[in-house]
């Protein structure tokens, strides 16, 4: 099976206000993980297989939980097909990307 997943991270922190510098961290980790991804304005969709995209799930919330987050609620959509489906491929008619992307 293939699996697109999109994340939407939403954390918590009891004494911080701006909850965007908690969500770069989390991105960072997204681009560390080696994993196919797109950042958008709302999600982040990462490409990969369903272990690797729940594993990841883990790791974000574990980041949360370890910044200081008492809550964080995440927003997951979830594509599984039998058909390889990409990103790019599914974004090729708005953006253009690099060959190394």
């Amino acid at each position: 099976m293939n699996y697109i997943m999109a994340i939407q991270l939403l954390p918590h922190h009891p004494e911080k206000s701006d909850y965007y510098e908690h969500v770069a961290g989390s991105i960072e980790i997204i681009e560390e993980s080696g994993l196919t991804h797109f950042v958008g304005p709302m999600e982040t969709t990462v490409e990969g297989s369903i272990d690797e995209l729940m594993n990841l799930v883990k790791k974000l919330n574990r980041h949360l939980e370890n910044e200081g987050c008492d809550q964080v609620t995440s927003n997951i959509k979830l594509i599984q097909s039998e058909k390889p489906i990409k990103i790019k491929e599914i974004l090729s008619d708005y953006y253009e990307f690099d060959d190394d992307e």
